[in-house]
């Protein structure tokens, strides 16, 4: 059975949603939104959660926008292509649709799927060497 987070984590994660898809990636206020729903994780014993959150704040304001590609389906050789293309007609449209995918992983972190993804978007992080 899978575990339910409180009712604030749901409602942080919601809001941050909600401002994603109608502004998009604001630096500045995603950044501190997810250093805000942070402390909700580490009181809930969510590590990898806690640290992908910390990870994806970072990595937002080191980059200034949230360009992975974390929908992306295998070509024919079995490459991903795990940016988005900030150039594209799509990317704005990619972008959200991308970081809200992150944020419902975010929101059922009991679900044994979402921690794969999450261990997986974790090393993402970890092998572009920025932190």
């Amino acid at each position: 059975m899978e575990a339910t987070l409180d009712k604030k984590t749901i409602d942080l994660i919601d809001k941050l949603k909600k401002f994603v898809e109608s502004k998009g990636i604001v630096k500045d206020e995603v950044v501190k939104m997810l250093m805000d729903l942070r402390p909700h994780f580490i009181e809930q014993k969510e590590p990898l959660v806690t640290r992908v959150v910390r990870l994806t704040a970072e990595y937002i304001d080191e980059v200034g926008t949230f360009d992975l590609n974390l929908l992306a389906e295998e070509d024919e050789e079995g490459n991903l292509d795990e940016e988005i293309d900030l150039d594209g007609d799509d990317s704005f449209a990619e972008i959200k649709e991308n970081f809200s995918y992150l944020l419902d992983l975010f929101a059922h972190p009991d679900n044994q799927v979402n921690k794969a993804e999450l261990t997986r978007i974790k090393q993402m992080y970890l092998d572009r060497d920025l932190f």
